[in-house]
């Protein structure tokens, strides 16, 4: 018992040493020389976020005439959706003022996702799902 106490303190020694040793992986580091053409990917990814919300938007208000048309929708449950909408759309302009981050466009786009697919359900009211 006694000669295993040295062999498991070195084994408890060793593995301490292996934790230590762990890196953590993120973003690499900035490299001096870039930051225009880092600056000018981020205007043009924000700019096809903006098309993309753009369009994502229009989805939006097509899928509410269409179902308050077809009378899929009733006029509260458009009216609850476009609220809604104007939500989002508030949002985005928020986001928007200081530089809309990929994340942030991520979660509008799915925002309007959903909210498309609320419009295209039929009675989109809370109490009807």
């Amino acid at each position: 018992m006694i000669r295993l106490l040295p062999v498991c303190c070195v084994g408890a020694l060793f593995l301490a040493g292996a934790g230590a040793q762990a890196h953590t992986v993120g973003p690499p580091a900035p490299r001096p020389g870039n930051a225009p053409f880092d600056a000018a990917r981020q205007r043009a990814d924000e700019a096809s976020y903006r098309i993309d919300l753009g369009q994502a938007d229009r989805r939006v208000g097509e899928a509410i005439r269409e179902g308050r048309d077809s009378g899929r929708l009733s006029k509260a449950d458009a009216k609850g959706l476009r609220k809604e909408r104007t939500q989002i759309d508030s949002l985005a302009q928020r986001y928007s003022s200081d530089g809309l981050s990929p994340q942030e466009a991520d979660e509008l786009y799915m925002r309007s996702r959903v909210l498309e697919s609320q419009a295209r359900l039929p009675g989109a009211s809370k109490g009807k799902r």
